[in-house]
């Protein structure tokens, strides 16, 4: 199997969107959806993907601001997030307190399970519980791609300022789940460019 990513980013919060196709079938996922959403969609009619599902790493607003847009552009699709923040999917309950409401509220939720792969279409995904950030923030592995959302970046890692962040989780989980993947691992973050896990465990500072 070959796999295409390719990367949108908004430019308020230069949040990632990531679309995630297989060459040869051509059905491929969004995973994150960014406060541009136009950018992904384009990217998708221009290549021809059949979108089969969009995964949300977290939902932090800049995460699934542009949610209701892709099921508009590509159906009534699932939509695959962690348990611990499926409440803000489906009904609209804020993930972070210092935030207010929201008025996302959609069906056709699954909930990823750690150690059970996500399928959607030819494409398989490993799941990887990496909270912290977020509750139930996840780390979604294919091929030689991990996508980290807002846990791991080229050079950092995520805020866990949060009331319902964890900063002791945050790096027990980058330790233990990203780290001990080979160094060739591209690492795809939820803001800021790619890099690699090798690189990562060598240069950066939040990990020595």
């Amino acid at each position: 199997m070959t796999i295409r990513v390719e990367v949108t980013a908004d430019r308020r919060f230069g949040t990632n969107s990531y679309l995630v196709e297989d060459d040869a079938t051509h059905d491929a996922v969004v995973i994150d959806s960014n406060l541009e959403p136009e950018l992904v969609i384009g990217v998708a009619r221009d290549r021809g993907a059949n979108v089969k599902a969009i995964l949300l790493t977290h939902t932090d607003i800049d995460h699934i601001a542009g949610l209701h847009e892709l099921r508009e552009a590509f159906g009534p699709v699932p939509i695959a997030v962690h348990e611990a923040e499926r409440d803000v999917i489906e009904k609209g309950k804020p993930l972070r307190r210092e935030f207010g409401p929201l008025a996302t509220r959609l069906d056709d939720v699954t909930a990823f399970l750690e150690g059970e792969p996500y399928r959607a279409g030819s494409l398989e995904f490993e799941v990887l519980h990496t909270p912290g950030h977020s509750p139930g923030g996840v780390t979604l592995k294919i091929d030689g791609y991990l996508f980290t959302g807002d846990a791991l970046f080229a050079g950092s890692v995520g805020r866990s300022d949060f009331a319902n962040s964890d900063g002791e989780a945050l790096l027990h989980g980058i330790k233990t789940k990203l780290l001990s993947q080979p160094d060739e691992m591209i690492v795809y973050s939820g803001h800021g460019p790619a890099t690699t896990i090798g690189r990562e465990r060598k240069t950066n500072p939040f990990l020595a």
